[in-house]
């Protein structure tokens, strides 16, 4: 358990706002627990009730992923090599993560997972390999970053999914 009653763990605490970003939506803390990518994370207490999602596996100590996330990251891990160089550059390690991306988006057509990429997607191509400073380098142009920065943000989001798995796994869930 990630709380031991002798002073020395810790619970994790979730802070979310009432409201979403616009100031429109008002948003429910069940909301946000529905987000998690665990299953055995959405549990909660309200100041009255536990609210224990899955009860049977959670009990268990077992859990499921958020299918969509799972199909990603099962996608990933299965067309991910890791490069020849382990010392990339950013718009190498960006080319060499969207080769992965590519085949990940035909195995796993739809998540809300690809907005990003989406984004950089549509942003015309200014990098310059030449260009240290101003348009087109990687350094100063914010287009470019976002362009080569999805990518590697999207890796990066592959990564810590694994990441929590692995440290589930470690903790025998």
């Amino acid at each position: 358990l990630p709380y031991d009653f002798h002073g020395d763990g810790n619970i994790d605490l979730v802070v979310g706002r009432l409201k979403d970003k616009s100031g429109d939506k008002k948003i429910a803390p069940s909301d946000l627990l529905s987000d998690f990518d665990l299953e055995i994370c959405k549990c909660s207490f309200d100041g009255k009730k536990f609210h224990i999602a899955d009860p049977h596996n959670t009990f268990s100590g077992k859990t499921q992923m958020e299918p969509k996330r799972r199909a990603v990251v099962s996608s990933y891990a299965a067309h991910f090599s890791p490069p020849a160089n382990k010392y990339l550059s950013g718009a190498e390690a960006s080319t060499h993560t969207s080769a992965v991306i590519r085949k990940v988006r035909v195995d796993v057509r739809s998540t809300p997972f690809y907005g990003l990429l989406d984004l950089a997607a549509s942003l015309p191509n200014r990098y310059d390999p030449d260009a240290f400073f101003g348009r087109g380098s990687i350094n100063n142009d914010p287009i470019v970053q976002v362009k080569v920065g999805a990518n590697i943000q999207f890796h990066n989001f592959v990564v810590k999914l694994i990441d929590r798995l692995k440290k589930y796994q470690s903790r025998g869930i």
